[in-house]
């Protein structure tokens, strides 16, 4: 057993124990932030098929399935996340490892979410699961990924706040590894604090003044003020 495995077999009780007790009430506070990063991005249809790969406790899962996709599944590698998600009675939701499910999916989703999921695995690894997805979702169907920024001024805190995490992105480097795999229509995002409510508005209103002094400082030093800062971004490629 390396030590991936090892961490992954105990992922709750040695990583994501910190977030306190996760219960379903607990889940639909995350709702709206889900909707603010994610709900955009959703399709139409609401019996669209939905894959949420790493799923974890599969709260996520489950909110989409609340608002009406109810063909959402979810794999996750860890076992004790399967447990959770199963102690929650969350359904579709099951033990797999991503290379092995996805080996026989072809054109199979209309979505699939990698939300955290590339930064554990090494280049090569990278390349053969967006060449998976790729094979896995129908025509015009996307792949939405949340990764660590490294082009962000504190993106290394989420590099290195998992000690299974191999690598950081950026805007760049995510358009040239989708595109080398086939995908033709890629655009990347910020994750500025959700404007949610009256105090996150006002950390999201901060946070555009900030992004407006670190745009500023790229244009000095590069003379662009082109780039991504928050410390998380996500990227969306569809299969055309």
């Amino acid at each position: 057993m390396n030590y991936k495995e090892r961490i992954y077999s105990r992922y709750v009780s040695t990583h994501t124990s910190y977030l306190g007790e996760i219960t379903i009430e607990n889940i639909k506070k995350q709702f709206p932030v889900w909707k603010f990063y994610y709900g955009k991005f959703l399709p139409k249809d609401k019996n669209a098929k939905i894959l949420d790969v790493g799923c974890g406790n599969g709260g996520f899962v489950y909110w989409l399935q609340q608002i009406g996709y109810k063909n959402s599944f979810g794999i996750d590698i860890s076992k004790e996340q399967i447990i959770l998600a199963k102690r929650l009675r969350i359904k579709n939701i099951k033990q797999a490892d991503l290379f092995k499910f996805l080996r026989d999916k072809k054109e199979s989703y209309d979505v699939i979410f990698a939300r955290d999921i590339l930064e554990h695995f090494k280049k090569d690894e990278i390349l053969n699961i967006l060449e998976l997805f790729y094979n896995s979702l129908k025509q015009k169907g996307k792949v939405i990924i949340q990764v660590p920024n490294a082009e962000g001024p504190f993106g290394t805190h989420y590099l290195y706040s998992d000690f299974t995490h191999e690598l950081a992105f950026t805007e760049r480097s995510l358009n040239q590894i989708f595109k080398s795999v086939g995908f033709k229509e890629i655009c990347c995002y910020p994750t500025p604090p959700p404007n949610i409510g009256i105090i996150s508005r006002g950390r999201f209103l901060l946070w555009k003044l900030i992004e407006c002094l670190l745009k500023f400082y790229t244009l000095i030093e590069t003379g662009s003020s082109k780039g991504i800062f928050t410390r998380n971004i996500i990227c969306v490629a569809i299969k055309k």
